[in-house]
């Protein structure tokens, strides 16, 4: 009976510390399609902050070049002016030590002087955050963690495609940034720790300079599905995270038009094609969700037939062009 006793108290403690030490996601996402709140439960709205000439921004759609997602496409979000930005109130206790990040924008000018371009940051006050730095204006940046020196690859950026930016911050206060799925730079804010939000504001500032720091270190741009949550994201829910990233900008719309149809979704082997009618130009094109084009063929048959047996399984984009009609479909590899 002793024993029994001590085991069911050992596992008891064993419950206890388990509960206390795992922590339960909580996400915010953004889309800024047409409004600042948030999904996910209590997800704060994010706060328009003006430039020094008291503009803000607007939601627009974008055209994506088809050097940013081969399909290229429209992009919903939110403009920002030279100077402005998003401000992010955190929570109580929903940024601890550790946290995950994740953006898609666009810089439309890199204009020096200034030789910065303001990205992130958590305090008006110390300047310290995560920049892109002009190294080759007006065309390119490299990105800068500031003030700890450029990282990556020698003028990354311009001011045509847009960009993922994700960072994760661990609970050994180990920082890591991810441009495009790819791994920047890793920084160490044990000593610092000035990749957190500080009290009592508690934010975070999305591309704005503050004025009593150095006025003007800023773009005017473009933002779209932020997304910020609780805990430190696995290397696998990055490229995840990466994998989403076209899909996620150009909002892929559902099958538009009952007349075209494709089957079976899922998809092992060979994909189904049924048309309105026959023509010799019409274009069929299959990307992943990366935007990386694994298929294209002109065809003039009504019924074609496409062979997938080579796709990794996972979620594909087939795109069909006929007489300037368009339709787009989602379907499964198995």
């Amino acid at each position: 009976m002793k024993r029994v006793l001590n085991s069911f108290c050992f596992f008891l403690v064993y419950l206890i510390l388990f509960s206390v030490n795992v922590q339960s996601q909580v996400i915010y996402k953004y889309t800024l399609s047409n409004s600042f709140s948030g999904s996910g439960g209590g997800a704060p709205d994010l706060i328009q902050i003006p430039n020094n000439s008291g503009l803000t921004g607007d939601f627009v759609t974008r055209t994506v070049p088809v050097t940013t997602c081969e399909q290229g496409g429209d992009a919903k979000g939110y403009f920002f002016e030279d100077d402005a930005g998003l401000q992010f109130n955190s929570p109580n206790g929903f940024i601890d030590n550790q946290y995950s990040l994740s953006m898609i924008f666009q810089f439309d000018e890199f204009i020096s002087p200034p030789s910065w371009v303001r990205v992130l940051s958590f305090t008006h006050i110390d300047d310290h955050g995560i920049y892109i730095k002009l190294t080759n204006p007006p065309l390119n940046g490299t990105l800068e963690f500031w003030p700890n020196g450029t990282v990556g690859t020698i003028d990354f950026f311009n001011t045509a495609d847009f960009y993922q930016l994700i960072l994760v911050r661990q609970t050994d206060n180990l920082v890591k940034i991810f441009i495009n799925g790819s791994e920047f730079d890793t920084y160490d804010d044990a000593v610092t720790m000035e990749y957190i939000p500080h009290p009592p504001d508690n934010f975070l500032i999305f591309f704005r300079d503050h004025p009593s720091v150095l006025a003007n270190e800023a773009s005017p741009g473009f933002v779209s599905n932020i997304e910020i949550t609780n805990i430190a994201w696995t290397p696998q829910e990055i490229q995840a995270k990466w994998n989403e990233f076209c899909a996620s900008l150009l909002s892929v719309p559902e099958n538009q038009s009952k007349d075209w149809k494709i089957w079976p979704n899922p998809v092992s082997e060979n994909l189904y094609l049924n048309l309105t009618y026959e023509d010799d130009g019409t274009l069929i094109r299959i990307f992943d969700v990366a935007g990386r084009l694994l298929y294209e063929s002109v065809t003039s048959l009504r019924s074609p037939v496409v062979d997938v047996k080579r796709f990794d399984p996972g979620l594909y984009y087939l795109f069909v062009t006929q007489k300037g009609n368009k339709q787009t479909f989602r379907f499964s590899k198995q």
